[in-house]
């Protein structure tokens, strides 16, 4: 004896509800991970950022920041297409 119409809808809709389910909570469950203490500037200093969001620490000198960004925009100027 065959399963009716009516039995074959439901187990697909049960189905489709706890795939659902199931990535609604996998979707939470990342961003708890990635959920950074803002509120906490002790925290933050902890795992290595300021109260702004960048991170703590000596950056490169200027004259390297100067250097890479002229170095850009010489390719940039290269590349351009005539016409």
């Amino acid at each position: 004896m065959s399963r009716s119409i009516y039995l074959h809808l439901a187990v697909l809709l049960v189905k489709a509800d706890l795939k659902r389910e199931e990535r609604v909570w996998k979707r939470k469950l990342r961003r708890s991970v990635y959920d950074i203490p803002w509120e906490s500037a002790h925290l933050l200093t902890d795992i290595g950022l300021e109260t702004d969001g960048r991170t703590i620490g000596y950056s490169q000198p200027s004259h390297v920041i100067v250097e890479r960004r002229i170095r850009h925009l010489r390719r940039v100027h290269r590349s351009r297409i005539v016409t």
